[in-house]
Formats: structure tokens, sequence, C-alpha cells
């Protein structure tokens, strides 16, 4: 009290107070010292949110709420000490920051608390554990004068802390919605602040305007470009990168992507929107990303892509399914409900009936980034209605339901749930009919017209066509061969060559270095200083192979496309065009092989269907490059193999209408039909070294290959 003696709450009872015997100078000094508001704590600033990081509780704590009770034995002082010494800004600890800017201690339980807080911080620095945010507004930490004494009136004198700045109410508002985002964008956040992120982010900025709807992702690259601008001018630590940051620096990232970009409720709109941009930033291309960024922002189809996300995460293989999936900045929770030919009800509270279950639900007790629901069915009849369970949004909500059959399109049902209709009235969506799924659902059949032409061509067609055959190439079957060339890799034809390979196993062997199929692991330290002589084209790694057949080439797998060379032999020469093998490229998963078409990238990536030797990281070594007159270039991959399964890559043997010669056009419909139903058979008297033609076409505008163990981008 301002009397000089200090009524304190007594530690048996926090109803108790009881006196203090201080002498009047030392009270005195404790009081101006708990009241000094000349030197205030830093905290944190991110945009308009001020903040502190609370570290994890510990032993210090412990012993700073002994040495606060053994003060005076305060309750409140007691408590506060104990939550403030974990309290850190971007000086140190900020409770009684004062000591540290000229202020004298009133008394040495003080100072002792100022060393633990210190410690405290210390220990915090050398470890990992992530800090609590605390967002600092005029309510954060409690006032000096807190309590009354009942006999006097005079009210109770505590320590506290004084913090420099609070955030505006705006910023605290915001970010108290959308906490829940702090620390679940880390991963976000490091995949979208490398180096390579960065530029390739500037290369989306370049093709925005070039897109069908150009304005689908401005917002969130703005957002991804700020955050990324962020990182590099307003965190002092990590040169930019996330992963690399201080704890206090990750915090301050953290922030500024919660406090900007847009929002629609307690929903960080384009935070879940830049998962298609972590994505995008791994295609090869500038047309592959064009392609993918419509695609993805079609409404009639953005939508049916994040079901089959989620039907792939959750795998489902069900040959019927139905399917709801709505645009995640609704945060409602919709829910599918199917009637199933005997009129049981499937949904959320009955998820299995008649054969038919409920997969998975969405949005239950909070707003998901993907929202979708699935029924695996059988055939029959069913009846879809939705509902809408519970209202986090305002307006109407659009939504999609999905009929899929195997081996069918999709019947695609739009809907939208209107703004004012109440739970529990079911929205009668579509009656849908699946029917028996089978591996050829109606057979291979030709029209009328088409038939009288085989007919009629049958004679001439037995006569100088017959039978063909199809058989997967080798590099035997171009030797020689005119518009062909084929360049083998990693070969030691000369002594001086041979002996630059042996002492280069030694030297792998002695440093203990990863083989050469797994070329990212490998280290050359002298391949540095000759980088501005490594190819920059494709042409240019041709004729360096040509130079040095020792080259040691390797690609990565998901960073190609599956091919293959086809050598077609028919009963009299000239029917096609050339005699060269035909190249089968696999443009797209689950369709058919296609002529590789130069500056076109498609879904297809090689795996270990093709790849069964493939190292556990997805590199494979280069046997041979094959360059094709009029093709694209062609790299032979070691242990290669066409797949046995035909789901994903349904092989077909190269008999493109086009090649045929001018006199056999009237073929080109049963020639067009032996190339999905003729499969290619392996050559069963390949000679000894000869290598098999399978691997990948180079069709993008790059091609990743690693040449002596150093990744090359080449032009093609």
């Amino acid at each position: 009290t301002s009397q000089g003696r200090v009524r304190m709450p007594s530690p048996a009872n926090d109803d108790e107070w009881v006196d203090v015997s201080k002498g009047e100078d030392e009270s005195t000094a404790y009081y101006t010292y708990i009241d000094d508001r000349t030197h205030l704590s830093p905290v944190y600033a991110a945009g308009d949110l001020r903040y502190v990081l609370r570290v994890p509780k510990g032993a210090i704590v412990n012993e700073a709420k002994r040495v606060a009770k053994a003060l005076h034995g305060c309750n409140a002082c007691i408590h506060r000490a104990g939550i403030y010494v974990r309290d850190l800004g971007p000086s140190g600890p900020v409770f009684l920051h004062n000591l540290t800017c000229g202020i004298a201690a009133p008394c040495a339980e003080v100072t002792k608390l100022r060393e633990l807080a210190e410690d405290l911080a210390e220990q915090a620095c050398q470890s990992c554990q992530q800090h609590e945010l605390v967002v600092v507004t005029d309510a954060t930490y409690a006032p000096v004068r807190e309590g009354k004494c009942a006999a006097t009136g005079e009210e109770y004198g505590h320590w506290t802390v004084h913090p420099a700045a609070c955030s505006t109410s705006e910023a605290a508002t915001r970010y108290s919605k959308l906490a829940r985002y702090y620390g679940q964008m880390d991963v976000r956040l490091a995949k979208l602040t490398v180096p390579e992120a960065l530029a390739s982010v500037n290369i989306m900025l370049e093709e925005q305007p070039h897109l069908e709807r150009p304005e689908h992702y401005a917002a969130c690259l703005r957002w991804v470009k700020t955050l990324q601008r962020h990182a590099v001018e307003q965190c002092t630590t990590g040169s930019g990168a996330f992963e690399l940051m201080s704890l206090a620096d990750k915090a301050k990232l953290r922030v500024l992507a919660i406090l900007h970009g847009r929002v629609e409720g307690a929903t960080h709109l384009d935070f879940h929107q830049s998962d298609n941009i972590v994505d995008f930033l791994t295609l090869p291309s500038r047309d592959a990303l064009r392609a993918e960024m419509d695609s993805r922002s079609d409404p009639r189809f953005y939508m049916v892509s994040q079901l089959n996300r989620k039907l792939a995460s959750a795998g489902v293989t069900s040959r019927h399914l139905i399917g709801l999936t709505w645009d995640g900045k609704f945060t409602d929770d919709l829910d599918i409900h199917v009637k199933t030919p005997s009129g049981n009800k499937i949904y959320y509270g009955n998820k299995s009936a008649d054969g038919c279950t409920l997969d998975f639900d969405a949005n239950v007790t909070q707003g998901e980034a993907n929202p979708c629901e699935n029924v695996s069915c059988k055939p029959g009849t069913f009846e879809v209605s939705v509902d809408n369970y519970t209202r986090r949004t305002r307006g109407a909500v659009p939504f999609q339901v999905v009929c899929r059959q195997e081996g069918m399109p999709d019947v695609v049902y739009d809907g939208t749930w209107p703004a004012n209709r109440a739970k529990g009235r079911l929205l009668l969506v579509c009656r849908h009919t699946f029917t028996e799924a089978r591996e050829e659902p109606g057979g291979l059949a030709m029209s009328a017209g088409a038939a009288g032409r085989a007919k009629a061509l049958a004679g001439e067609w037995s006569a100088k066509i017959g039978e063909p055959t199809a058989v997967v190439a080798t590099t035997d079957d171009l030797a020689g061969a005119c518009g062909a060339t084929v360049y083998r890799c990693g070969r030691a034809t000369e002594p001086a060559q041979v002996g630059r390979v042996f002492m280069s196993m030694a030297a792998s062997t002695s440093n203990k270095t990863a083989p050469a199929a797994d070329p990212v692991r490998r280290k050359k330290a002298f391949l540095s200083e000759s980088v501005k002589r490594h190819p920059t084209t494709v042409s240019e790694l041709v004729a360096h192979v040509q130079a040095h057949p020792a080259t040691q080439l390797a690609v990565r797998a998901r960073d190609h496309a599956p091919g293959y060379m086809v050598s077609l032999a028919t009963k009299c020469a000239g029917v096609r065009k050339t005699d060269l093998p035909a190249p089968c490229h696999f443009h797209d998963k689950h369709a058919l092989p296609v002529k590789p078409v130069r500056a076109t990238v498609g879904n297809a990536r090689l795996d270990r269907s093709w790849l069964p030797c493939m190292s556990p990281n997805g590199y494979v070594r280069v046997s041979a490059v094959v360059d094709v007159a009029g093709s694209c270039p062609f790299l032979a991959l070691e242990g290669a193999a066409l797949p046995t399964c035909g789901e994903a890559f349904p092989l077909a043997s190269g008999f493109y209408p086009t090649d045929l010669s001018a006199d056999y056009h009237a073929h080109r419909e049963r020639w067009a039909f032996y190339h999905s139903q003729l499969k290619p058979r392996v050559p069963a008297d390949a000679k000894e070294g000869a290598v098999t033609l399978v691997g990948a076409f180079l069709t993008g505008d790059k091609a990743i290959v690693y040449m002596d163990g150093v990744q090359l981008t080449l032009k093609t």
C-alpha cells in the first residue's frame, strides 16, 4: 500500500490477505518499480499484429514460482511469474525487461526472476520445440493494480509486463479466427520459399495472362508472391527459405501468411488454393503448366478432380460410385444420402446397407480444403439426395454429384443448396442406374459400311500385308538403318577410357559415394569447374555421348513418360513409308500410346511397372540414346520392360494409318485396328549386348537428365 505496508493474499487461502511488514523505503522502491512505464517491453510485430512467443513449461517455471512465493507469498504474483517468465520478445524475455535498461531491482527476488527468465530463453533457443504464439492486446497482461483490501479499500499491486505496442483490433480478430492455421501451414511454407519455388512462381505469373481463366489463380498467386517477398525482406535468417529460418522468423512468416490473403469466415481461401500452386511447382514445361492450370480451373472439372484425389488417397476401388463434392470455401457440412434399390438409405448415420458403403465423410467438425464424400455402390437404380447438416456460411452452396461406372464416362449432376433451405429438408439431386461393369462393356463391333469395305479389301490384305507382327525393337534393328542413329552410354571403348572408368570406380569406392544409378547422391567436386561446358540441348548431349562413350547418363523416373519402339513386319515390303520401328509414347495414363509430339507433356509417368529394378529413390541408368529423324529423341533405359498389367498403360503396337504408303491407304481402318488389338511381344532371339528399346521419348520443351552425376536441364 502507499502507507509502506504491503498486504498480500495468504498462501493458505486466496481470499485471505495478510500484512507483510516491509520497510518504507523497500515498499516504495517495489511500487515504483512495478509502476515503471518508461521502459516498455519490446514485442514481436508482423503487420498490425503484436505478439510474444511463450516457451513450453519446464523446471525453471517451478523455480520462478518458488522465488515469487518467497518474496511476499502473493498468489497473484506467483501465478503471473509462472506465466510471464516464459514470454519472449525480439530482445529476449519481456518479463522484468526494465532491469536491462538501467532500472535497479527493488529486491534480490526480482533480480533472480529476471535471471530465470533469461535462462529459460537460452534453453528455448537451443530447443527445436515450437513456441506458443500469444497475441498482445490491451488485455493480454493483467494490470498492476488488481484486488482491493477489504479493510482499507486500497488496491493491491503486482508485477506485470508493459508491452511496447499492442495489436490492432482488426488484426487480433482476424488472427483469432484463423489461429488454427498457425503451424498447419509449415509444410506449404517450406515448399513455397525454396529458391526453385520463387523462380517457378515467376513462370506461373508469366503464363497467367495466357490462361483461359486468368483471374482464377490471380489472388492466390499474389498471396504466394507476397509471402515469398516477406520471407526475403522481413525475415533476417534463412535467406528466404522457411526451413532454414530461426524459430522467431518462422513464427513471423506464419503470422504474415495468416494476415494476408482472402478469408471467408474461419477459412483461409488462398492457403487452400495454394495446394494447386505446390503441385504446379514440379510440372515439366510451360505447356504442361498452362494445360494443368486450365484443367483445374475449369468449373466443370476441378471439383471432380478433388474427388479423384480423395478416392485415390482412401484406396477406394469400387466399380460403381456416387460422389459428392463442393468448393472448400464453403465450410458447410453437406451430407450425401443415397437410397438403395431395396429402399435402404446410406448416409453418415447408416454407413452401410445392401452391399453399399459410405467411404468417407467431410466437414464434420470444421471446413476442409477439398470437401467430398463418396458411396461405393453396385448395379441398380439409386436415388441421390443432399442435406446441409451444419450451416456455417451464408448464401447458396453449389455442389456436384458424380456418378461413375468403370468403363463409362462420368455423369455429373450440378446442384445448389438454397440459401434459405432448412436443415433436414433433403434436396433430391438425381436417380441414377448402374449396370454390370464388364471388362469389355459392349464388345467389339463395326458399322455396316466398314464391314463392307473390309470384305472388299480382304484379298489384297492377305496377298500383300498378311498377318502383321509386332516385336519390341532393339538397337540391332537400327544398325545401319537410314534416318536413325544409336549412341550407347557408359561404354569404354578406348584404353584411356577404360582406365578412366576404372579409376572412377576406385574413387567412388574409397569415397563411399552412391552408385551411378543414384546420381543425386554422387559427389564429384571437379565437375563444378566444368559446368559451363555441359550440354544445354539434347543435340549437344548426343554429340557429347558420341564423343565420350563412357559418359554415364541417368534419369529420374517421375520426370519422364514411358514409351517404346516396335518393329513391324508385313508379308510384302513397302506397306509402310518407313522401315524404322514405330514409336509408341504414353502421353496420358489409361490411354493408348501415340506418336511422340514435340513440346507436349501429358500425365503419364514411368513407374515400377516399367522399371522393376529402379533404385529406391527413382533413378535409372540410360543404356542408349536413339536419334530418329522426324521423331523425338529416345532414351533406352536399363532394365526397362513392358508392364504386365494393362489397366494404367494399355499396350499398343504402333499401327498408325498415317504411316501407310499411298497404295495402301484403303486399308487404314484395318491397319489401325491392329494398333490396339495386337500387343507387341518381347524379342526372343535378341543378340547378346543388344538393348531393348523401352524407355522414354523426350517430348517436353526441356528434359532433365543426370550426366556423370550432375543434373542437367536440356532444351529439346
